[in-house]
């Protein structure tokens, strides 16, 4: 399936949702506390006496979770279950030992809260982007269909002609050559693209991934990162995708 240009995918929206609740925990705990004793806008200043250093320490910590949580990261994925782990032990041994105010429907209910971020998190389709860049999407280049390039492949900084082939789809940086020619990931080439009015752009570039079987949504090729390149490049690759009228490619 193909989009028009301008369409793109999200980052996840229970990651968006999850992070800014972090965020804003700061602001939930003050209302709580304002609750708690019946404290209005007005009189804010009061609640400085009921602030702890376990209190502070965790309205300092949760929004560093929640940054951890919106970069898709694997410290970030660590991190947050390590500080449910850490809120739900401490709720228990505060409430048990009767260090904290809060009453036991809202002990519960928070750690209720706590274990099903955990479970949620625990799910191949929430943490796989953490540990997984390839399926950040939102982190990547817009993808285009485009199968009207012609690609001069080389030996890496030589003159070399190794073979030629057709692009499939096209990216500011990175490209896949659609060709039946037996690569290894981690290879590297050089290539001459050949754009539109025959304009040549030279590149060097590394192969990620190699599709081996010609399937219906995608050729027998390989996808290469481009290597070294600058912004007057990527300018040139995004001129030549606009006069094709290239469609974005859905991942």
């Amino acid at each position: 399936m193909y989009l028009e240009v301008g369409a793109m995918k999200q980052r996840p929206l229970v990651i968006k949702i999850l992070a800014c609740l972090y965020f804003l925990s700061p602001l939930f705990i003050i209302f709580e506390f304002m609750s708690l004793y019946g404290i209005g806008l007005n009189r804010l200043f009061l609640l400085q006496y009921a602030f702890t250093w376990y209190t502070v320490a965790i309205m300092v910590v949760t929004p560093i979770v929640g940054y951890g949580i919106w970069t898709v990261r694997k410290w970030g994925y660590y991190l947050l279950l390590a500080h449910s782990v850490f809120l739900i032990i401490s709720n228990t041994v505060l409430y048990s030992s009767g260090l904290t105010t809060s009453p036991l429907w809202f002990i519960i209910v928070a750690n209720v809260l706590i274990v099903g971020t955990i479970i949620m998190f625990v799910r191949k389709e929430v943490y796989a982007p953490y540990f997984n860049p390839q399926i950040r999407w939102w982190e990547q280049a817009k993808r285009y269909y485009y199968d009207g390039m012609k690609i001069i492949v080389k030996k890496i900084a030589s003159d070399d002609i190794l073979f030629e082939a057709n692009s499939f789809d096209l990216s500011e940086t990175g490209i896949f050559v659609a060709s039946n020619k037996k690569v290894c990931a981690g290879d590297k080439f050089s290539f001459e693209l050949v754009l539109k009015n025959d304009t040549l752009l030279y590149t060097d570039g590394q192969v990620m991934w190699v599709n081996t079987r010609k399937g219906k949504d995608v050729p027998a090729g390989f996808g290469c990162k481009f290597l070294n390149i600058n912004n007057l490049f990527k300018k040139r690759i995004k001129y030549h995708l606009n006069d094709v009228k290239a469609k974005i490619r859905e991942r």
